[in-house]
C-alpha cells in the first residue's frame, strides 16, 4: 500500500488527522474483505479510502461502531452502493434496505413473529428438516464419496425457511426459489441480463403464492407469510399490499437461508480441523440430551455447542461488511466525517481487532465463556449488525444452528478432503467459493 501525508477531510482545524490510503483499490473488488483487514493493519481504526466520488472511511474500533449505528445512529442511512444497488435491485422495500419512516412502521409490524415465544413454534420443523438431511448424507457416508458441505448446507437452510416462510404447500417451487436467489446473489450485478430474468421469474412465483394464500388462507397453523398478511398497520387498519408483503418475503428469505448457511458451512470447516472441540460438543451432547433430538428446553444448557457458534461467526461473519452514509457532518472520537460521506464497518475485521481478540485468527470458543463475553465491549463482536437496525430474525438463525449442529454431530463424523482448495470470497455474503468438500462417516 502506497501512504501520502495525511489530510484534514473539512474545515475543522482542531479535528484529528484521518489517514488516507491513496493506492490501487484493486484487492477491493477481488478480495474486498482482506483488503479492509490490511487497511486496518496499516492504519488503525479509522482511514480514509477512495473508490467512488465521495470519501469514504473505514472504522475499526467498537467505540465507533457504536457511534454510526447506535448512539448518533440517526445521523446515518443505508443509502450506498451494496444497499441500493444490489440489494434493494431483490428485496425492494423490505427491512433489509428500507428508511424511515417506512422501515420503523414494518418493523414494529413484523418484529412479534420473531420473539422468542413464536420462534419455538418454528423449532420442530427446523428438527423435520435436519432430519432430512441427515438422510441425504447417509448415501455418502455408505459409499465414503466426498460431497460438498456448503451445499448441503444451503439446501437444508432453503427447506427450513422455505417451510418457515410458506408453510409446506409450494413444493418444487421451493427449489426453484432457491436457485433464483443463489443465482442472483452469484451474478450481484442487477445491470446484467440473466439477473433481470432470475429476478423476474422469482417475483412470479412469490407473487403467485402470495396470491394463492390470500384467496385460500390457512385454517390451522400460521407460517411467516400468514403473520406478514394478516399484520394491520395502527394507525389505518389496512394491512400490506402484495408489494411490499413480496418485499419482505424476500428480505427475510436472503437474511434467513444464504446466510446461515454460510455460518454453518463454515462451522463445519473449523470443527473438521479441530477434533478436540468436537469431543467436547460430543461431551456435552451426551450430557445433555442422552441421545435425542434438542429441544428448544435444551438450549440454555447447550453452553459449550453455543459458544462453538459464536466462535465460528466471529471469524467467518456472513454479512462480512456494513455501509453507511452520513446525512450531515459528524465527529467521531475528534475525527471529522462530512456530510455525504460512507462510512464503512466490517465485522469481518472488527472480530479480528488484535486488542479485543487476542489471538485473532485462532480459534478459539472459550473466548465466549461468560466471563470472557461480560469483560468485552459490546460492539466489539457485531456477527447481526448493531443498534435499530440490527438483523430481526437473529435468534431464529441461532435457533436453526444450536438444532442442526447437535442432530449431525450425533450420527456423523465429517473430514476435510485433502488439497482441496477452501476459499473465501466476499460477495454480499462470506462464502466459501469453491464449496467445501468433505467426507462423512457415521459415529460408532
Amino acid at each position: 500500500m502506497n501512504t501520502v501525508p495525511p489530510t484534514f477531510d473539512t474545515t475543522n482545524s482542531h479535528a484529528r488527522t484521518i489517514p488516507r490510503f491513496s493506492g490501487s483499490a484493486r484487492e477491493l473488488v477481488r478480495r474486498p474483505h482482506r483488503f479492509f483487514l490490511q487497511l486496518t493493519h496499516e492504519y488503525g481504526d479509522i482511514v480514509q479510502y477512495r473508490t467512488t466520488p465521495e470519501p469514504a472511511y473505514l472504522i475499526n474500533h467498537p467505540d465507533y461502531v457504536r457511534h454510526v449505528l447506535v448512539s448518533n445512529g440517526r445521523n446515518y442511512n443505508k443509502d450506498t452502493h451494496l444497499n441500493k444497488y444490489m440489494l434493494e435491485s431483490v428485496v425492494g422495500q423490505g427491512l433489509l434496505t428500507s428508511e424511515p419512516p417506512l422501515w420503523r412502521q414494518q418493523r414494529h409490524l413484523i418484529q412479534p413473529a420473531f420473539h422468542r415465544h413464536n420462534l419455538v413454534d418454528f423449532a420442530d420443523l427446523m428438527t423435520a428438516s435436519t432430519q432430512q438431511a441427515l438422510a441425504r448424507l447417509a448415501p455418502y457416508a455408505n459409499q465414503s464419496e466426498p460431497f460438498d458441505m456448503a451445499a448441503q448446507m444451503m439446501q437444508l437452510t432453503l427447506d427450513i425457511v422455505t417451510r418457515a416462510l410458506f408453510g409446506y404447500d409450494i413444493g418444487p417451487q421451493a427449489e426453484a426459489v432457491g436457485q433464483a436467489v443463489n443465482t442472483l446473489i452469484e451474478i450481484a450485478k442487477p445491470s446484467r441480463a440473466r439477473f433481470q430474468q432470475t429476478l423476474h421469474e422469482l417475483d412470479e412465483i412469490v407473487f403467485g403464492i402470495i396470491e394463492q394464500r390470500r384467496q385460500q388462507p390457512h385454517a390451522a397453523k400460521q407460517d411467516l407469510l400468514d403473520m406478514l398478511l394478516l399484520a394491520r398497520y395502527e394507525e389505518t387498519g389496512e394491512g400490506m399490499s402484495d408489494r411490499q408483503v413480496r418485499d419482505e418475503v424476500m428480505s427475510l428469505f436472503i437474511a434467513g437461508h444464504e446466510t446461515t448457511a454460510n455460518t454453518l458451512s463454515w462451522l463445519w470447516y473449523l470443527l473438521a480441523q479441530h477434533p478436540d472441540v468436537v469431543a467436547k460438543i460430543d461431551k456435552e451432547l451426551e450430557q445433555v440430551l442422552h441421545g435425542r433430538f434438542p429441544t428448544p428446553a435444551d438450549f440454555p444448557q447447550l453452553v459449550y455447542t453455543n459458544q462453538v457458534i459464536k466462535e465460528a461467526m466471529r471469524l467467518y461473519p456472513s454479512a462480512w461488511s456494513i455501509s453507511r452514509r452520513a446525512l450531515g457532518d459528524d465527529e467521531i472520537d475528534g475525527y471529522s466525517i462530512p456530510a455525504g460521506a460512507i462510512v464503512a464497518l466490517s465485522p469481518y475485521t472488527l472480530h479480528r481487532h488484535p486488542s479485543f481478540w487476542p489471538e485473532p485468527d485462532r480459534f478459539d470458543p472459550d473466548r465466549f465463556t461468560p466471563e470472557q463475553e461480560n469483560g468485552r465491549h459490546r460492539y466489539a463482536y457485531i456477527p447481526f449488525g448493531g443498534g435499530a437496525r440490527k438483523c430481526i430474525g437473529d435468534q431464529f438463525a441461532l435457533m436453526e444452528s444450536i438444532i442442526i449442529v447437535p442432530m449431525i454431530l450425533q450420527q456423523y463424523r465429517l473430514k476435510l478432503v485433502p488439497d482441496h482448495p477452501v476459499e473465501e470470497h466476499a460477495l454480499v455474503t462470506l462464502r466459501p467459493q469453491n464449496g467445501i468438500l468433505m467426507t462423512i462417516e457415521r459415529k460408532i
